[in-house]
């Protein structure tokens, strides 16, 4: 091998990089990626909107580091890695934070936003929507002390096994100790930013909201789920009578293998339009979660539970939809650059519960899936996986203070809890430890019974334990999102219901990809809404969905 190479290098002459790297047999896609666009770009007549991209593309490698090593962290790593990767990727959030709060990149951005104004011939749409992302962005890390930041970081990431320990043991003790942590610092963290908004009674709140939702506004969420929270109340016990009326479903028994189940994931997910090539489907101990770039998407649903096939396929086609959403994103000339990013959480989550709750779930899935699924479990003629039983089985409606299990419809009611529980913890009104008590009080109201234990409680998730603090809004707004996309595909593509039948996925993924993977943030993400169905975001379209689904 080395002779090999001696006599490569020998007689590399006037080569030109192409010909070195055929000679080396590497493969097309990757010297295809090394001549990528983004990794330089063309000068603007704006010298300091230069200075800004470039800072900008440093921070956005970072944060691709950051993703690997945190896929790396959840599947791969050596436990003796623990402390030192703890300490590597909290000293990474921190070099992101001191570049983007730095006072000569806030020069900058205001001389780039002067030089917009006067001369605007000179910036395209997509430099405008950058600036602006830049400006959101530099926004969150002003004023906020670089030693937090780096906190939250280590937090974050240790809260992933302290979650797991104290689920597993019902360990609220250790729980309370690790939360106080992680609520008394995401306060500092909030009080510290210096937002436009930080007159709102609850600045603290609506701040974290924002780095997960950008622009949100919490009165509209407030509303929306008030709005919606009627609906589902009004509908459930039609629901539910209606569903007692009719045959119940065959519940699966026998064993279903891991291995067989993650080989149907990936199946499933390639006919999405998933490209493996950019991406993997990885198994963990931890909670699912979705994340990467769009070079290297890494996908992590939880260990499959050997008595059903159901559950990891769903986490599968909830990953799934986060990872379509960002291998599509445009990633040639804007990679790493905030425009060329993900709109936040909201638009996430609808694109994750559109692939799993509307399209997943619909008929004429299962009846593609059914026979499928026969063949790879060996379970021909079972009574459980006809197509009409699958469907009834992902479809059932129960109240259950289990959020994971829950169903379609009272799974806003888990999500509005937690968005109550949580506005209260970060605003001091509900102290952690009254967290169980306020916890059962909400289950009980709710679901009709407290928890056993506060491992089928309050410790059930692992959101705040990792620093989460407003996320939770984003599944239900989400969910009203994804109906209303999925509303608007139907008219363009009537044909959706025969194709999902038929396992082709090419339509909705073609759809998708023009109307809001390729768009990345050039548009906001209540302007994006508005364009692609004509209307503002609604709990109309969800309110819909559920009465054809359930009440038909």
């Amino acid at each position: 091998m080395f002779q090999k190479f001696k006599k490569l290098l020998g007689d590399l002459g006037d080569k030109s990089q192409d010909k070195i790297e055929k000679a080396l047999n590497v493969p097309e896609p990757i010297r295809a990626a090394q001549s990528d666009p983004a990794q330089k770009f063309e000068d603007h007549p704006s010298v300091p909107y230069n200075a800004l991209r470039s800072t900008f593309r440093n921070v956005g490698r970072m944060n691709a580091i950051i993703e690997t090593m945190g896929r790396d962290f959840l599947t791969a790593m050596p436990q003796g890695a623990y402390v030192s990767r703890l300490g590597q990727i909290a000293f990474l959030y921190r070099r992101q934070h001191e570049d983007l709060a730095d006072s000569e990149l806030i020069s900058h951005l205001n001389e780039s936003k002067a030089h917009a104004s006067s001369n605007p011939a000179d910036w395209s749409d997509w430099d405008i929507a950058n600036l602006r992302e830049m400006e959101t962005a530099i926004r969150h890390h002003i004023g906020v002390p670089a030693d937090l930041i780096e906190k939250r970081a280590r937090l974050a990431y240790e809260g992933r096994h302290v979650h797991r320990d104290v689920l597993k043991n019902n360990d609220w003790e250790q729980a309370q100790t690790f939360l106080e942590g992680m609520v008394e610092l995401q306060q500092k963290i909030a009080d510290a930013k210096q937002l436009e908004d930080n007159d709102h009674p609850e600045a603290r709140y609506q701040s974290l909201l924002r780095e997960f939702m950008p622009g949100a506004r919490l009165d509209d969420i407030t509303n929306l789920f008030r709005d919606y929270k009627t609906e589902v109340e009004t509908l459930l016990p039609q629901i539910i009578a209606n569903q007692n009326a009719k045959e119940s479903p065959v519940q699966m028994e026998g064993v279903f293998s891991g291995k067989s189940q993650l080989w149907l994931n990936k199946t499933l997910l390639k006919l999405t339009g998933f490209d493996f090539q950019r991406g993997g489907l990885y198994e963990t101990g931890h909670n699912p979660v979705e994340g990467g770039t769009p070079d290297d998407t890494r996908l992590v649903i939880k260990t499959a539970k050997i008595g059903t096939f159901l559950d990891s396929m769903k986490s599968a086609l909830h990953e799934g939809g986060h990872g379509l959403y960002i291998q599509g994103l445009p990633r040639k000339k804007w990679r790493y650059q905030p425009v060329g990013q993900d709109l936040g959480a909201l638009a996430h989550e609808s694109q994750a519960l559109l692939v799993e709750m509307i399209l997943g779930r619909k008929r004429e899935f299962f009846e593609f899936l059914a026979p499928r699924a026969e063949g790879v479990f060996q379970r021909f003629n079972d009574p459980a996986l006809t197509p009409i039983n699958l469907w009834r089985l992902k479809n059932q409606v129960n109240k259950t203070p289990d959020r994971k299990s829950a169903d379609e419809v009272t799974y806003f009611l888990h999500i509005h809890m937690r968005t109550e529980l949580e506005r209260k913890l970060i605003s001091g009104e509900l102290l952690v430890r009254d967290l169980p008590d306020a916890w059962a009080q909400y289950s009980k109201q709710l679901f009709g019974s407290k928890p056993k234990t506060n491992a089928q409680g309050c410790l059930q998730d692992v959101h705040w334990f990792v620093g989460k603090f407003g996320y939770f809004p984003s599944y239900a707004l989400g969910h009203m999102m994804a109906a209303q996309l999925y509303e608007t595909m139907l008219r363009d593509i009537p044909a959706i219901p025969s194709h999902l039948r038929d396992g082709n996925f090419t339509d909705i993924h073609e759809w998708l990809d023009e109307k809001i993977y390729k768009k990345g943030r050039l548009e906001r993400t209540d302007e994006l809404i508005q364009s692609i169905t004509g209307e503002a975001l609604s709990s109309r379209a969800l309110v819909r969905h559920i009465k054809n689904r359930y009440l038909s």
